[in-house]
C-alpha cells in the first residue's frame, strides 16, 4: 500500500503533474484515488477531473461533507467522470472519519433530507 499526498501540488502546474504521472507509471497494478473536496466550486472540480481523466484512471474520494450542505457536485462529478465514488470523509479525524460512500445518504442530502 502506497499513499501519496500531493498537498500543495496544483493540477495546473505541468512539472508537478508530470512528476505525479511518472510516479504512477512505476507500478502497473494499482488503485488510484482522486481526493476532492465537496466544498470546491463545480467549475474548479470539473477542471481538476478533466486534467486527471486524460492521463489517469481513478476512483474518487469526496472530503469535507461535514462542511457543506450542497451535495450536487458529487452527482455531477460522478456523471462526467464515470469514476467510482469510493469513500467520503465527515470530519477531521483520520482515519476515523473516512467511510465507504453511502449512496442512500448522498441521495437523501441531495433531496433535502436531514441526517
Amino acid at each position: 500500500l502506497i499513499l501519496v499526498d500531493t498537498a500543495g501540488r496544483s493540477h495546473k502546474n505541468e512539472k508537478h503533474f508530470n512528476e505525479l504521472k511518472s510516479l504512477l507509471n512505476i507500478e502497473k497494478q494499482k488503485e488510484v484515488y482522486l481526493v476532492l473536496s465537496a466544498t470546491t466550486k463545480y467549475n474548479d472540480l470539473k477542471k481538476i477531473v478533466d486534467k486527471y481523466s486524460k492521463e489517469i484512471k481513478y476512483n474518487i474520494i469526496f472530503t469535507k461533507l461535514d462542511e457543506t450542505n450542497s451535495f450536487g457536485n458529487i452527482l455531477n462529478i460522478k456523471e462526467i467522470t464515470k469514476a467510482d465514488l469510493s469513500y467520503t470523509t465527515y470530519g477531521q479525524n483520520v482515519p476515523g472519519d473516512i467511510e465507504k460512500l453511502k449512496p442512500q445518504e448522498i441521495a437523501k442530502n441531495l433531496l433535502g433530507g436531514v441526517n
